[in-house]
């Protein structure tokens, strides 16, 4: 008696102990190694942590089952843990991938406007210096005592920097050679066309050869003062192109002059006298 009761125990206690151990499934084992694989993923942390919880929490559902020996109970909740879990994987993957095409626009529109913002800079900058050479070019200009022409900037010697007659220049000439010198040399591209007038007082011939003499002694001058000859012409007109009336000695003195054409700074030839 005391025999078939110890019998009858030790076989509830192997049942007992049967049906507290989890039942080993191959869906149970793949339910477990999506979840472990998914929380391992960083992505999934930072990206889709909603999906991971729902998968654990089917996991769960499965597990217990398992441990109460319910296999009908054990397939459904886990084949859902795994959809869950890899399709947290899923998700996080492709919100990385546009996160990091989000972080590349941002970079290359971070690029563009540094650009933009150079170019803006350096059109600014360019202005500034464009804006100052003018300046700086129309302070030469105004120094120089020369006005604007259709055939360029004129400067115009008047008769008392020679004597009467003559075609030497006056040592009052000297000042205004200088700055005309200094300006040639700062902006080597221009050339002059040196011009010389007289009234029309005297013979045609007489003047015209002391109109172009005058304009020669400038150019030598210049010459002397460091200007290529290259870059200067010469002509005497005489009588010719007055500016005033010969009617009286004020307008002839006006007329008695010689005047310098500086050409643009690009370098192109000044335009020939027609008038």
């Amino acid at each position: 008696m005391n025999a078939k009761l110890l019998t009858s125990g030790a076989m509830a206690l192997v049942l007992g102990a049967c049906a507290s151990t989890p039942m080993p499934t191959a869906e149970l084992d793949a339910a477990r190694s999506a979840v472990r694989s998914a929380e391992a993923d960083p992505n999934v942390a930072k990206y889709d942590t909603l999906d991971l919880e729902t998968a654990k929490q089917q996991l769960q559902l499965a597990e217990t089952a398992a441990m109460h020996n319910k296999a009908a109970d054990v397939g459904q909740p886990a084949y859902l843990a795994t959809q869950n879990a890899r399709l947290a994987q899923a998700r996080a993957s492709a919100k990385a991938d546009d996160a990091r095409v989000a972080e590349g626009q941002v970079e290359r529109d971070r690029i563009q406007l540094a650009a933009r913002n150079r170019e803006i800079e350096n059109s600014r900058r360019a202005a500034q210096a464009a804006n100052a050479q003018s300046a700086q070019l129309q302070a030469e200009i105004d120094a120089l005592k020369a006005q604007q022409t259709e055939r360029g900037l004129v400067m115009t010697f008047s008769d008392v920097l020679f004597d009467t007659g003559k075609a030497e220049l006056n040592p009052g000439a000297k000042p205004r050679l200088d700055q005309l010198a200094q300006f040639l040399i700062e902006h080597p591209s221009r050339h002059v066309q040196i011009d010389g007038f007289t009234d029309n007082v005297g013979g045609e011939a007489f003047n015209k050869e002391l109109s172009a003499t005058r304009a020669n002694a400038v150019e030598t001058a210049l010459v002397r003062r460091g200007i290529d000859p290259s870059r200067i012409q010469t002509a005497g007109y005489g009588k010719a192109f007055p500016v005033a009336s010969n009617s009286d000695p004020s307008g002839r003195q006006l007329n008695r002059r010689v005047e310098v054409v500086i050409g643009n700074d690009n370098g192109n030839g000044i335009a020939s006298r027609t008038s």
